[in-house]
């Protein structure tokens, strides 16, 4: 397939290997991952990169080291349901929401490489490859980019070649394709999947949106964390934004929402793979106009995504405060209330006593959001 978009394209086994040479001839990405990795993890990781000779051999070789690793620290349980909806000879777009850069995507593969079945491809927006360190590690592990910026001519040509390619990744059955159900991440625990999304993914259906979609077997994927390590972080820069209505962050503060994410505590993590929507799409009015369709469709994931979001006590105690009720006390003991009541004050010990009670409201907002939308 011709792309004019060359990012679009994955490596070849070739460019994996050059990769590989590259990355670990960069003395501080090396040095990084020795200060970063447990000691014995990464001595592996440097005798394995010399049997690296493709894309699966990086994903089982030290992909899947390293996110094994990764769990053994910080999460107390990894489960997964819903892959009797998956058909290991089919190929899918998964659509899930994103509460953490680096590891939704990741897990997501690893639960899918564990199960014998192929991989996805994994689109990342443009401002996470700033560096030539973070392409190639994207790129190496079957990463392609969503082009964020540029003047609007460039963004929608861009648009139609990611559409154009996505469409022929899945019905040519040669590979699955993850990206997120919006740019960014829900950082307030309101998962809501942009419409505008949809239409960059629908550009290439022509009119007939849905036989497009239903063409591109659309899998929900619902990925809860029971602790989000970077809360802090999230709530101080909400924060910011309020104070300051331009301010941004910069690649250095991605790069230390990655660290934090992946390093932090996540209590219990589940994935649920919703049923493919193909059928349900059938209610698609080809007669309406194309906006009221990708509003239906954007619906249809909300209410699979938050169907199968997987809660837990700390939601339940965070909606009650959040809100001063008492309407979830049977799904949380006076322990748990204690405990989670705790975890949220020493978090907001670090904002300043002015906009404390602002950042309590966006923190508890955090973890009860799903609940809301669970309740509707």
């Amino acid at each position: 397939m011709q792309i004019n978009d060359s990012r679009l394209d994955l490596y070849t086994d070739k460019e994996v290997q050059e990769g590989i040479q590259e990355l670990f001839g960069n003395e501080k990405f090396v040095n990084g991952m020795q200060a970063f990795l447990p000691q014995k993890l990464s001595e592996y990781i440097l005798t394995a990169k010399n049997q690296v000779k493709s894309i699966y051999d990086f994903q089982a070789n030290i992909t899947r080291p390293f996110l094994k690793a990764i769990k053994d620290i910080s999460i107390t349980e990894l489960s997964v349901s819903g892959l009797e909806n998956i058909n290991a000879a089919d190929k899918y777009l998964f659509i899930s929401n994103h509460r953490d850069i680096v590891l939704d995507s990741a897990y997501l593969n690893l639960l899918l490489f564990e199960n014998k079945i192929s991989t996805s491809q994994i689109a990342i927006g443009d401002n996470l490859m700033k560096t030539r360190i973070s392409e190639l590690l994207f790129r190496i592990n079957k990463s392609f980019v969503v082009k964020r910026e540029g003047n609007p001519r460039e963004l929608y040509a861009h648009s139609v070649a990611l559409s154009n390619y996505i469409h022929e990744m899945i019905t040519e059955k040669l590979d699955s394709v993850w990206i997120a159900q919006r740019e960014g991440r829900a950082k307030d625990g309101n998962d809501q999947t942009q419409q505008g999304l949809l239409k960059m993914i629908g550009l290439g259906g022509g009119k007939n949106l849905k036989e497009h979609f239903q063409s591109l077997k659309i899998v929900p994927v619902s990925i809860s964390y029971e602790l989000d390590p970077t809360g802090l972080l999230k709530t101080q820069e909400y924060l910011k934004k309020q104070a300051d209505p331009d301010f941004k962050k910069s690649f250095q503060e991605d790069v230390k929402y990655m660290l934090n994410g992946i390093q932090g505590k996540k209590g219990r993590v589940h994935f649920d793979f919703g049923k493919p929507l193909v059928e349900e799409l059938e209610i698609l009015d080809t007669t309406k106009k194309n906006k009221e369709q990708i509003k239906i469709l954007a619906e249809l994931i909300d209410k699979s995504i938050h169907c199968n979001y997987r809660l837990h006590p700390v939601n339940y105690v965070a909606y009650d405060l959040l809100f001063k009720t008492k309407k979830y006390t049977s799904h949380y003991s006076e322990q748990d209330f204690e405990k989670y009541t705790t975890f949220f004050e020493e978090q907001l010990q670090e904002i300043d006593i002015a906009q404390r009670e602002l950042g309590r409201e966006y923190l508890l907002k955090m973890y009860a959001n799903p609940v809301v939308n669970a309740s509707k």
